[in-house]
């Protein structure tokens, strides 16, 4: 192990800025590709609609897509808890490593899949399948790359730097977008329905190469090796978090609500509720599509920076307050589909709003919990909270629409979440939020 980090008793280590600044293009380039993978499912998601499922129902195919989309969830806080009580022993570089390799294969995997024309039920079952397997990786990502990050960062700039995790999972999903708005502006309508929606899964392969390669070059937090030096690493993780940081990762699974929710009904969905409820052409799916992400994307950094200053309780709950206004007369320019650049206004507000929800989410979170337990205890609450409500989110959305008739119902379910954070802010201060409590509690 190189000589990289300077730490003596009662002080906090600190990287060299060589090795921080790798670190933090390990954790944030390893996060975008995670995210690519895991988001592109949802932008060809009529495209799997047809290839995996009979034809006979386009709502019923689409909602069993969505299904499919959930369900993967519900593997994320199995992904959480193994990885996170792993990183929480061994250490986050090495997880992190593992978990960028299986989320790559699995998407790979989706991509040479046959359809269900060629082997009937068995496709949506392997289709299945390989979801899982994302939302496992995905459940040791998230706590792994805020603890990893957080970790790293100086005090002053933990918001900022890890606000570049959630802007890293948009440029992911902006990547996405526009490799298919490629691709289908290049092929016919034919060929995207028959090979070309399984491009964007076949370069996870690549892309997942790039990734590990950065995280094997980085070592591990100045936190967890001076933790492993003091022989303070927990042995039993998961059930030290849940017995001692139960109150704190309920705090964190409302927290999430604004950003899980958010993220997966406006970022992820939108392109599909485009095509769905408006008659905007595919050009203009694309670039309301982008604009909302490009919102988000700005806003984060700007958020992030913000909560150093402020706090961090401040910029969510103000962020979720706006959303319980704005969303549903957003939703409804949007719906309306008459205008390409109100549409355009309407989602960057929304994706500005959910910014100020997730940049200062995960510096909140890693506060909230002492070093020995910080991966664990951020992966049950946020991957819980994700679990139920946001993998959820299309899903319910498109149920929603379908049941109700109305265009704007997924509104609904975005400003009943933001609510449930506000409340739960509202009613919870952080626990440790200094260098000093962090080592204290360590």
């Amino acid at each position: 192990m190189t000589e990289a980090v300077t730490h003596q008793p009662g002080t906090m280590p600190h990287p060299d800025p060589s090795t921080m600044k790798r670190a933090m293009v390990a954790g944030i380039i390893g996060h975008f590709v995670e995210w690519y993978d895991y988001g592109v499912y949802a932008y060809v998601a009529t495209m799997l609609a047809a290839a995996f499922y009979s034809d006979s129902d386009p709502t019923a195919g689409l909602l069993a897509v969505f299904a499919t989309f959930a369900v993967a969830f519900f593997a994320r806080p199995l992904g959480g808890l193994f990885f996170g009580s792993l990183a929480d022993r061994i250490g986050r570089q090495r997880c992190l490593a593992t978990v960028v390799v299986l989320m790559s294969v699995s998407t790979f995997i989706i991509g040479v899949l046959p359809g269900y024309a060629s082997i009937g039920v068995a496709a949506p079952v392997l289709l299945l399948a390989a979801r899982i397997l994302q939302g496992f990786s995905a459940g040791g990502e998230i706590a792994g790359a805020a603890s990893f990050v957080n970790e790293y960062a100086p005090r002053n700039k933990r918001g900022l730097l890890s606000s570049l995790l959630p802007a890293a999972s948009a440029t992911g999903l902006l990547f996405g977008a526009v490799l298919l708005t490629v691709l289908t502006s290049s092929l016919s309508e034919d060929a995207m329905g028959s090979w070309g929606w399984r491009v964007p899964f076949l370069i996870a392969l690549p892309l997942g190469a790039i990734g590990l390669y950065l995280r094997l070059k980085i070592e591990d937090t100045p936190l967890f090796q001076a933790l492993v030096s003091a022989k303070q690493a927990d042995p039993t993780p998961l059930r030290s978090s849940l017995s001692e940081q139960f109150k704190w990762i309920a705090v964190a699974f409302g927290a999430t609500l604004t950003y899980g929710v958010g993220f997966y009904t406006v970022m992820s969905y939108m392109p599909t509720y485009l095509k769905e409820v408006t008659d905007f052409g595919a050009g203009e799916m694309f670039i309301v599509t982008a604009a909302v992400l490009l919102a988000h994307i700005v806003a984060l950094p700007l958020c992030g920076a913000l909560s150093d200053r402020i706090g961090r309780r401040p910029v969510l709950i103000t962020a979720s307050i706006a959303l319980v206004v704005l969303t549903y007369p957003a939703f409804v320019l949007i719906a309306e589909g008459r205008n390409m650049f109100v549409a355009i206004l309407a989602g960057a507000v929304m994706g500005a709003l959910i910014a100020g929800g997730a940049a200062p989410l995960f510096a909140f979170m890693a506060e909230m919990f002492p070093t020995r337990l910080r991966t664990s205890s951020v992966s049950i609450g946020y991957n819980a909270s994700v679990m139920i409500f946001g993998g959820t989110a299309p899903f319910i959305s498109t149920f929603l629409i379908d049941k109700t008739g109305s265009n704007v119902a997924p509104s609904f379910y975005l400003v009943a979440a933001a609510a449930g954070a506000v409340f739960t802010l509202l009613f919870a201060r952080t626990g440790a939020t200094t260098h000093r409590d962090v080592l204290r509690q360590t």
